[in-house]
């Protein structure tokens, strides 16, 4: 990661505050995939789903008591920009303002809902090639049939939207609290406890005003349906613990309301190791659905072996074997090879 410290003078009658550094950080990285799974038959190259390459810049600088900064981040997305875009694979995923203080940090512009959390809780080094096994975001093969694919964990929690969002101080040694307020009447709260080896996060969206705006992730993302994926409010809890050995332990449970009127709800779990580079872990998930009719749909079950190898700083490799199976459906398999360089 480049850095470079540039001294900006802030010299107006107006401002008498201590002239003061903004820090500046240029980042990015590069993922790709190879994928291949039985459900086409086929062999897929770059797709990573959430996980796309980005290149980005974000700076901030002190005036008096209060810290001011901003951020733009551009993406492009391999996996899925069929789904969220429909104009090219590239996005822009986070264009901010932000000010903090003693009172805390509030943010405004576009980026990800603070119920994008899950970085907080998986401690397991496998993460960016199966999180918590299901591939719910970030994932590597959240690959398989269509109906299969949406999983309810995705409906749960938003990905980019515009938002303003205000963070709070930290409480009770390490905990905070979050509310943000989305187009559309849409809000999420949500709190984080980080605290030694525990990562705790519980949250809650909804995706707001569907007749006035039918997806308020369409503002920069294109897509189409009502919600994200359909839903129109999520909730869930994640919690994630790694003692001082290298074992650890995720878990997540949620469900997600249909704007057709079904629910969707999901819980997975990961037991990893992690040492020195090497990461290697194993994790199962469950989906169950009801129709808007009340009667049960069939359930979901996938499990993943992975393995992560960080060879030096920024170069991270994985190898990662999915299985998925649907009551009365065929079960699935797929295989992926990656990897992704920061810089």
């Amino acid at each position: 990661m480049r850095k470079s410290t540039l001294a900006v003078v802030i010299g107006t009658g107006m401002l008498t505050a201590t002239p003061a550094l903004a820090d500046v950080t240029a980042y990015g990285r590069v993922t790709y995939n190879v994928i291949n799974d039985d459900t086409s038959k086929d062999t897929y190259f770059g797709r990573h789903e959430f996980a796309e390459s980005t290149i980005g810049i974000k700076g901030s600088m002190a005036y008096g008591e209060l810290k001011i900064g901003g951020q733009v981040e551009i993406g492009l997305d391999e996996g899925v920009s069929n789904i969220l875009h429909a104009e090219g694979n590239g996005r822009t995923r986070i264009q901010e303002l932000w000010l903090s203080g003693d009172f805390g940090k509030v943010k405004l512009g576009t980026g990800a809902g603070i119920t994008w959390v899950i970085s907080d809780v998986d401690q397991s080094g496998t993460w960016f090639s199966d999180p918590l096994g299901m591939s719910q975001r970030f994932g590597a093969t959240r690959r398989g049939p269509g109906g299969e694919s949406q999983t309810p964990f995705v409906q749960a929690q938003s990905i980019f939207n515009e938002r303003l969002i205000y963070e709070s101080p930290s409480f009770i040694e390490g905990a905070k609290a979050y509310v943000q307020l989305s187009e559309a009447g849409g809000y999420e709260l949500a709190i984080k406890y980080v605290a030694d080896a525990w990562r705790i996060n519980a949250w809650s969206v909804d995706y707001g005003d569907i007749d006035r705006d039918e997806d308020p992730q369409a503002n920069i993302d294109e897509h189409t349906t009502n919600g994200f994926f359909g839903a129109d409010e999520g909730h869930g809890v994640l919690a994630g613990y790694k003692h001082e050995s290298g074992i650890n332990f995720t878990a997540t449970y949620g469900n997600a309301s249909q704007v057709s009127g079904g629910e969707r709800e999901f819980l997975n779990w990961k037991l990893g190791y992690t040492q020195g580079k090497h990461a290697v872990s194993f994790s199962m998930g469950n989906y169950s659905a009801d129709g808007a009719d009340g009667n049960s749909l069939p359930d979901h079950t996938r499990s993943t072996l992975a393995y992560n190898f960080k060879p030096i700083a920024g170069i991270q490799l994985w190898l990662q074997a999915t299985q998925g199976d649907t009551d009365s459906q065929e079960e699935f398999n797929a295989l992926a090879l990656g990897g992704m360089v920061k810089f």
